[in-house]
């Protein structure tokens, strides 16, 4: 499960098939089996359903984002703002492009088009589609849709009800491509960022907008030797591009996990401002010890966060902003055929350890300082295996008041994997003071 969605007071998930033998990518008999789907809840007590199906070759939604357009194209305000559930991935077959979903609120229905038509020119995960937002630009006044796409770059599109997703998307990508997949884009102190292996880039905005580096990770590889450029692509580079309150002064701050390859320590740092137009770089805290220290003092050689997002929300008992970070950990302890003493996934395992078994996030208070959760916890090896908490919602519904949060999440890590995705709900007091 890659995806929750709030959106018109209803909750969406967004799933996918990597890694499941039924699927024909992996050999599966079935051609239009073992595709992407959203799925839909209508209410704290209801079945979730299937709302799209994105058919053969759409592997995985890996987009899955409500938004709002307040102006058109040349920047007037609309007459009522357009709020758009919005999905995207590339099609799989060597002419697929990258397709793009949007939803018909008032029939229920979606409308599928493509950003790119035919041949992208590249394969795989380097046709990636895991970012969207909206930005003003500061100069023009005219709001845009920016898309990621792989390593071709991040897309622009203004809102154009005419138009096939209702999205009107330049031909050519706005930023300069990057060397691996773009994964978060965010915004803070009125400026668009985005993420990508390495580096994070801010866009100056204007008729001519152009993109400059903010910073550059590539000379810190914590826990890790340097890996080549397909495994930091897997693992992600800079992930979770979150804008926070800056615990250094006025504006927002940048904060991101650096999950850095094969030895990630899932290292949270922040970009604050310095006053000039420019961002200091500072590391707040390493995931990877306190994961550590949760379990009993094991060894965890790798730890991944912040698969797509950071989730921000208020502590119900002090009214404090805290932050919520998604994480998988492998532990060193479990060699196959050992006594299992840390639960790890059995599907999961080898020589050296395998990955824990249960779903763990990093919770960042406002001062900055940490502390390990976990759904359903304690994982044991009665329960199904959880692996990583990949998405988080704040529930949709107007009984529950905002008190209560949905985790979602499984990572096949390259194992093969059938019916593991899961979606748990518990109060947000519950979550947060675990």
């Amino acid at each position: 499960m890659l995806h929750l969605v709030a959106h018109k007071g209803k909750l969406y998930a967004g799933n996918g098939y990597w890694q499941d033998k039924r699927n024909p990518i992996y050999g599966g008999r079935g051609q239009r089996a073992g595709w992407a789907q959203v799925l839909r809840l209508d209410r704290p007590d209801g079945a979730w359903e299937s709302d799209l199906e994105l058919g053969p070759r759409h592997l995985r939604s890996e987009l899955l984002k409500s938004i709002t357009f307040t102006t058109d194209g040349d920047g007037r305000p609309l007459p009522s703002p357009a709020e758009l559930l919005v999905a995207a991935t590339y099609d799989s077959s060597p002419a697929g492009g990258i397709s793009f979903f949007v939803r018909d609120d008032a029939t229920g229905t979606w409308r599928s088009s493509k950003i790119i038509e035919g041949n992208t020119g590249n394969k795989g995960e380097d046709n990636s589609v895991r970012a969207l937002i909206v930005h003003r630009d500061a100069v023009t006044g005219v709001e845009r849709a920016f898309i990621s796409i792989g390593v071709r770059g991040v897309y622009a599109g203004i809102y154009d009800p005419a138009a096939p997703g209702r999205i009107r998307w330049d031909a050519q990508p706005e930023s300069p491509p990057t060397t691996t997949r773009t994964l978060a884009l965010a915004e803070a102190n009125g400026s668009l960022f985005f993420s990508a292996g390495t580096q994070v880039y801010r866009r100056i905005d204007g008729a001519e907008p152009r993109y400059v580096e903010v910073t550059d990770m590539s000379g810190l590889r914590e826990g890790s030797a340097r890996d080549d450029r397909a495994m930091l692509s897997t693992v992600g580079g800079v992930r979770g591009l979150t804008a926070i309150p800056n615990p250094l002064g006025s504006g927002e701050s940048l904060a991101f996990v650096w999950n850095s390859g094969s030895r990630s320590q899932a290292c949270v740092y922040r970009l604050d401002p310095d006053g000039g137009g420019g961002y200091v770089r500072r590391r707040e805290r390493c995931l990877a010890p306190l994961v550590s220290a949760y379990l009993h003092g094991a060894s965890v050689p790798y730890a991944l966060g912040a698969y797509n997002n950071v989730l921000a929300v208020r502590d119900p008992a002090t009214n404090e902003l805290v932050h919520v970070i998604g994480l998988e950990a492998f532990v060193a302890e479990n060699p196959v055929g050992s006594g299992e003493r840390i639960p790890t996934a059995p599907n999961q395992r080898k020589a050296t350890g395998g990955f824990y078994a249960g779903a763990l996030y990093a919770i960042r208070s406002s001062k900055g300082e940490y502390r390990i959760g976990e759904v359903d916890r304690p994982a044991a090896s009665s329960k199904p295996a959880l692996v990583s908490v990949r998405a988080y919602a704040i529930s949709p519904f107007p009984e529950d008041r905002g008190s209560a949060v949905y985790f979602a999440g499984y990572d096949a890590d390259w194992f093969p994997s059938s019916d593991t995705a899961w979606i748990f709900r518990t109060n947000l007091a519950t979550a947060i003071h675990l």
